[in-house]
């Protein structure tokens, strides 16, 4: 084993063991892309909507700063804010995250694109447990598609079943749309699982699982940085998920 595989696995031992996570993972795709020297500001949000009112009104704001200190490892300070669904209820700051992506293969070198997330979440409501969230974060690219896959882990600290998430998101790069050199547009697909505790999965009706399409894009040259977003509406699959939920990603680079 070389000597930097050594250097990402005590770092990736180190985060897991020192870094907190949000109740429910955001809805946001990782790719398996370290950007060394680039300092970012992003928010990710979504909204859910549903005509039962007990499902209706989630809400989930993140406000994030990540930095890529080296070629390999990305980490990103997270604070979280969240509204349960239901009538009555408002929004609340949940949790201070400490979001670590790690980049084994660059793009392409590979029949798979390789890397792994892991995140400690602190919850800031009393007697409530932090969290950690774990796994890999693959993608491939095929026949003008680009399909990135996220399997996480999750599970409170001290108790609580092993619970896994599961994400999915396809670029159908092709079809890009560029407008100069200032514009890039492309379209896409986004599908979220949660299927629940390892080994004892809920029944599908029960689990939150949402798709839907989705719109990818970057603005070049916009003051000091870009912006990069995407955003859509997913559609709930399970009577468990709201039967809308428009949702969100802004980031903003700046490449030092």
């Amino acid at each position: 084993m070389s000597v930097s595989t050594l250097a990402k696995a005590g770092v990736m031992t180190a985060a897991l063991l020192s870094a907190a996570t949000g109740a429910r993972a955001d809805f946001k795709v990782w790719t398996p892309d370290v950007n060394p020297g680039e300092l970012a500001i992003e928010n990710v949000g979504d909204l859910g909507f549903d005509p039962a009112r007990n499902k209706s009104g989630e809400q989930s704001h993140t406000a994030e700063i990540e930095y890529g200190l080296t070629s390999w490892w990305q980490p990103e300070l997270e604070l979280e804010f969240e509204r349960d669904p239901g009538p009555g209820n408002s929004v609340k700051f949940s949790q201070i995250t400490l979001e670590n992506l790690f980049q084994f293969t660059e793009r392409g070198e590979y029949w798979l694109d390789a890397g792994f997330f892991a995140e400690y979440g602190h919850t800031t409501a009393k007697g409530d447990p932090d969290e950690i969230s774990f796994g890999p974060v693959l993608r491939k690219d095929f026949w003008g598609l680009s399909n990135a896959v996220n399997l996480f882990f999750e599970k409170d600290l001290g108790r609580g079943q092993v619970l896994l998430s599961w994400a999915w998101e396809t670029r159908i790069e092709r079809w890009q749309m560029k407008f100069g050199r200032t514009l890039v547009i492309e379209p896409g697909f986004q599908f979220y699982g949660a299927p629940g505790a390892v080994g004892t999965f809920a029944a599908w009706r029960d689990q939150d699982n949402r798709a839907g399409p989705q719109l990818f894009g970057k603005i070049f040259h916009l003051g000091p940085g870009d912006l990069q977003w995407n955003g859509g509406v997913l559609f709930g699959l399970t009577p468990a998920a709201p039967a809308i939920t428009p949702r969100w990603q802004l980031e903003y680079e700046i490449r030092y």
